[in-house]
């Protein structure tokens, strides 16, 4: 097992567009590195992506695990195979991180649950990387200290543009699941739950108007929280704007930075804030007819994913808890998946 200083040893199942995604975070890492990669498709007539070319491949991922000198594995295979997948690492000693979804439905995550519940050395992380965004801690820390009151309402929204070549791969464009509901605003799901807490209800209306493929490519959810609050999220995968995770935030260099955009705003009975670039507004006595001043609280070192990762080597260790555990992120799974079910197009 890696010491406190030592570099995590990292294993990869699945070389996809997430797998290949994970594979560059993890290169520009200062506590793991990918030594293996694991996926079907690997073969002589099959070109090998640049990020995979210096490293032990193998077809079969129990290969790899056998290798016996992983500390983790992050497992970015397709939905269907996540549980499974999890479970053979478990199987080996390795430590996991989960690419989200952690599985299609409750039935499915159940041996991994019960596997994690009976098993205090299986140590399974999900990959809500947004959840280790300090801006996220700033938040949570804010809400937690009742610096805001009871929270009453949450407006979120996550709106871009995505290419037509996004479309080209055939279970973005007719699976069910494909659509930007479970792609994309289950991280928006994940982080108003961890923010504000449980979601009592779920009611969501979707279009598919803009392409006229057979998955969503607009949605809008109504929330009520066990707290009481009620929240909105809006959607758009065929829509231009700065407002969403990815452009507010540098996680991914992949996406254009627009600073200072906020794609999340909560307002309490005390005051209000809006994310991630956390902006606090505030009155000395609640009233419509005072001003509210604001002030920004700082926030540095944002990147999510180096965050996750380091979170996930200290997981490997044994030296941290996992933020997302398994339990946790199917919970989130189930709001979205609710929503898909009780759409109305």
């Amino acid at each position: 097992m890696a010491g406190h200083d030592a570099q995590c040893r990292l294993g990869l199942i699945g070389a996809g567009t997430f797998g290949l995604r994970h594979s560059r975070f993890i290169a520009r890492s200062d506590r793991a590195d990918l030594v293996a990669a694991a996926d079907p498709a690997f073969g002589p007539d099959r070109p090998v992506p640049d990020e995979l070319h210096d490293l032990a491949r193998y077809c079969d991922h129990r290969e790899m695990l056998a290798r016996g000198d992983l500390d983790g594995v992050i497992v970015a295979s397709p939905s269907e195979m996540h549980v499974s997948h999890a479970l053979d690492c478990l199987d080996a000693g390795v430590a996991v991180l989960v690419e989200k979804p952690v599985a299609v439905d409750r039935e499915q995550a159940r041996p991994l649950l019960d596997r994690v519940a009976a098993d205090s050395r299986a140590r399974v992380l999900v990959g809500h990387h947004r959840r280790h965004h300090p801006a996220v801690a700033a938040a949570r820390e804010l809400i937690g200290q009742g610096r805001l009151g009871e929270i009453r309402t949450i407006a979120a929204v996550w709106a871009t543009h995505k290419s037509d070549a996004y479309f080209e791969v055939e279970w973005r464009r007719r699976q069910p699941g494909g659509g930007m509901l479970l792609i994309n605003l289950i991280h928006e799901v994940d982080l108003l739950r961890h923010l504000v807490g449980e979601i009592a209800s779920v009611e969501a209306i979707a279009s598919n108007q803009a392409r006229g493929l057979e998955v969503e490519d607009t949605a809008g959810l109504v929330l009520r929280f066990a707290n009481g609050a009620i929240g909105t999220l809006v959607g758009s995968d065929s829509a231009v704007s700065p407002w969403g995770w990815d452009q507010a935030t540098e996680d991914d260099p992949t996406f254009p930075y627009h600073p200072g955009q906020p794609c999340l705003l909560i307002a309490g009975s005390r005051g209000a804030v809006s994310v991630p670039d956390m902006t606090v507004f505030t009155q000395p006595a609640p009233s419509w007819l005072e001003p509210v001043t604001q002030n920004q609280i700082p926030v540095e070192g944002a990147d999510a994913f180096a965050r996750q990762l380091a979170h996930f080597a200290d997981v490997a260790a044994g030296r941290a808890r996992p933020l997302v555990t398994a339990e946790d992120a199917l919970r989130s799974f189930e709001v979205v998946r609710t929503a898909a079910r009780s759409r109305v197009s």
